[in-house]
């Protein structure tokens, strides 16, 4: 996916209705959903965005910074392949730290025959759709979070054609499998791979950011 998405800001009394055991840790959640004016946030890497998680049995709202830089990698992380979750010895450290981040609608570039490249916007037909994601510790009781990807349906794969990590799209957990997907305790592959589903073409629009309209379309 390409570097913004759209979070999902939520009127903590709808989270509420949602989550019955729901804390909000950090009070700023609730300026930053009034200053907003609207219910989406742009997040870049490295800005800080809303996202779920639990810890101690409780489910908490909490504030993360997107991407996470580590001695391996030449530039910050912001997605991880879910395929990786279990087999490589760093990304494992953090299977259980798994969490849903609000999402409206994330962009991707095309890369088109002329060589130039169109930017493209897919939103989410359900408004309560949960990138799912993981998360590490950062100072200043703050964290990291990265989002997982899995190979892309036919046409999301269209759309995200170059590239190093084409023909990829992030995972979306679905409703009947969220609580088990924040449960730590939940922890085997096994499970996690019978929660990660593909989400289709027909859960989505999309639209061409950058198309021209000529006398012979």
């Amino acid at each position: 996916m390409s570097n913004l998405f759209i979070n999902r800001l939520v009127p903590i009394e709808d989270y509420r209705l949602e989550w019955n055991n729901f804390l909000v840790p950090d009070t700023t959640y609730n300026q930053t959903y009034k200053q907003n004016g609207k219910l989406e946030l742009a997040v870049r890497p490295n800005d800080i965005f809303w996202y779920i998680r639990e810890i101690e049995n409780k489910v908490l709202l909490s504030a993360g910074i997107w991407g996470t830089k580590q001695s391996f990698a030449n530039r910050l992380i912001t997605t991880t392949q879910s395929e990786h979750l279990y087999s490589s010895s760093f990304w494992k450290k953090f299977s259980a730290n798994r969490c849903l981040i609000p999402i409206a609608s994330y962009f991707e570039w095309q890369m088109q025959r002329t060589g130039k490249k169109h930017k493209f916007k897919i939103e989410f037909k359900d408004k309560n759709s949960f990138f799912g994601g993981i998360w590490g510790p950062l100072p200043e009781n703050l964290t990291w979070v990265t989002i997982l990807t899995q190979t892309a349906n036919g046409k999301t794969a269209e759309i995200h054609n170059y590239g190093d990590n084409k023909h990829r799209q992030p995972i979306v957990i679905r409703k009947e499998n969220q609580r088990l997907w924040l449960n730590p305790k939940v922890n085997s592959e096994e499970e996690i791979k019978k929660l990660i589903t593909q989400f289709q073409a027909n859960d989505i629009t999309t639209e061409d950011l950058d198309y021209e309209q000529t006398l012979f379309d």
